[in-house]
């Protein structure tokens, strides 16, 4: 879970530095912030999705039948 939290952590910070750019770069419109939005989104529902099935793999490991 330590990955998770780092990797969640590190796209926070990430996503504050872009906006931060994109703002002094107003020149170039919103679209930069959208796509490291979606991109930001997109890397954190990866990580759910592998914190969900390193979970469920330990579940059905420990499982005796």
């Amino acid at each position: 879970m330590t990955t998770v939290l780092r990797a969640t952590t590190w796209l926070r910070v990430f996503l504050t530095d872009a906006r931060h750019r994109a703002a002094e770069e107003a020149d170039r419109g919103e679209i930069v912030e959208k796509v490291i939005i979606v991109a930001a989104a997109a890397a954190i529902a990866i990580a759910a999705m592998a914190a969900i099935s390193l979970a469920v793999s330990g579940k059905i490991g420990s499982l005796e039948l």
